[in-house]
């Protein structure tokens, strides 16, 4: 059995850290679906663009999901339509609608092989309670254009289901490869550690080298640049456990309408099963969660080749940001785990702003609005990250052994060899828990991850966590 998604296993050219400073148009931090889509876009302008990526391309949150093209997002249409109105919902369904269609056309115009495959997508629900909002949400569909079809599938139990046709399976990681050019400037193990403006630009700091940019593309999961923005009270983190096992299947797609989510999916001769998503403070016991993972595989009879986890930011009114948030500073994030097609969406829209092209999208994810949905969730964002903070202070892990060395607390995890890293996330100073599973620390308030070695895999945390102070 593998630690790593089962896209990982995709290796991909590797690309080069930056060694100079640089002086460009547009840097865009990130190297997930977000800032390849935005490094697409802007692919035929006569602008000089260049991607830093702190680890390696696709091998965050687009490289550990579940890989589906659909307008059909749980119970995501409802809470836009109960939080703005059926227009913003219809828009929201005709963005994804776009979205899914454009990667299609690429996929085909650039001859990507991303295993792309056609399917039917699914909806459904096992509580009683939830029957007659999936009608009326089928009602909904069907006023404005979409067919469903009464089905059911013995996959799982439901009390209702539907289906919508049209939507798509791929491999993320790899459409990723296949959206760069090869005249694409790409850095890989390159962390920016610092943004400063200066006069009509930006000056960007990684360990050694600084980037002069005019447009800064922050796409970078969790915007660990945005302190004024106040992120942390504009969204939740949400966990996912995930496994991939061989089982031979027609190709599906299916997801619950609510929590607990449960997903389902099929690749080659894999199926693709993921659930337990809950927020990132109630998270800890990474353990017994993938423990209960294996309980609902297994009555498929089923055992895993490859376990994971996945970490997505929520937001609090349903709506991802995308867009412009200060001067030539632009942002896409928050796609309450539809990154796929929210992600390309973000990179068109960003590009065309950049280019100064109208995009009729980019309205309705502004991410500067504010509304009620948004300050009332804050409160619930803050409980959550004191929560988590409290969390990282107390949960202990049997694998790792807890020392003080110079008044900060050091963990040593004794494997192969023994590691040696800092307790604290370098974010904003929450506890790290140990993942034993995966072999990573993980931060119970914003999700950074750092690997066994302290390495950081993912933000919003831009510096590593390891400790030399004590002999290996």
């Amino acid at each position: 059995m593998k630690n790593i998604s089962i896209w990982e296993d995709f290796s991909g050219k590797e690309f080069k850290s930056l060694n100079s400073d640089l002086d460009v148009d547009v840097l865009i931090i990130g190297g997930g679906i977000t800032g390849i889509s935005t490094l697409y876009h802007l692919k035929d302008s006569k602008l000089k663009v260049i991607l830093c990526e702190q680890n390696r391309i696709g091998r965050s949150v687009t490289g550990k999901s579940t890989g589906k093209l659909t307008f059909l997002q749980n119970d995501l249409i409802d809470k836009i339509k109960n939080k703005f109105s059926l227009n913003e919902a219809g828009i929201y369904i005709n963005s994804q609608i776009y979205a899914m269609e454009s990667i299609v056309q690429i996929i085909n115009k650039e001859s990507i092989e991303c295993d792309l495959c056609k399917t039917y997508s699914y909806l459904y629900t096992n509580k009683d309670s939830e029957t007659e909002k999936l009608l009326n949400l089928e009602k909904y569909l069907n006023s404005i254009g979409i067919k469903t079809i009464t089905d059911i599938n013995d996959l799982v139990k439901s009390k209702y289901m539907f289906k919508v046709g049209d939507t798509y399976l791929i491999n993320p990681i790899k459409l990723l490869y296949g959206l760069i050019c090869d005249n694409f400037n790409i850095y890989e193990n390159t962390s920016i550690k610092k943004i400063e403006r200066e006069d009509d630009y930006y000056i960007c700091f990684t360990d050694k080298n600084k980037i002069k940019a005019k447009y800064v593309v922050l796409a970078s999961h969790y915007p660990y640049f945005s302190v004024p923005y106040l992120f942390p009270l504009k969204g939740s983190l949400e966990k996912s456990y995930i496994s991939a096992s061989k089982y031979n299947t027609t190709p599906i797609s299916l997801i619950s309408y609510s929590y607990p989510f449960i997903s389902i999916r099929n690749y080659k001769d894999y199926l693709i099963y993921l659930s337990n998503s809950m927020n990132v403070s109630d998270s800890i016991d990474d353990l017994n969660n993938f423990k209960e993972l294996n309980k609902k595989i297994s009555d498929l009879k089923l055992k895993p080749d490859y376990l994971w986890s996945n970490i997505d930011i929520i937001t609090n009114d349903g709506l991802p940001y995308i867009g412009k948030i200060k001067d030539n500073l632009y942002i896409g994030t928050g796609y309450n785990t539809w990154g796929l097609t929210n992600g390309f969406l973000a990179g068109k829209i960003i590009s065309d702003m950049i280019l100064g092209i109208d995009n009729e999208y980019a309205k309705i994810f502004n991410p500067k609005r504010i509304n009620f949905n948004q300050v009332a969730g804050a409160l619930s964002d803050s409980i959550s990250n004191v929560k988590g903070y409290i969390n990282g202070l107390f949960t202990k892990n049997g694998e790792i052994e807890y020392k003080i060395f110079g008044g900060d607390v050091i963990m040593n995890y004794k494997g192969d060899r023994e590691y040696s890293v800092y307790h604290s996330c370098p974010h904003m100073g929450c506890g790290l828990i140990f993942n034993e599973v995966e072999k990573t620390y993980d931060c119970p308030c914003h999700g950074s991850r750092f690997d066994i070695k302290g390495k950081c895999i993912s933000g919003p945390s831009n510096k590593d966590i390891t400790f030399e102070g004590i002999d290996s």
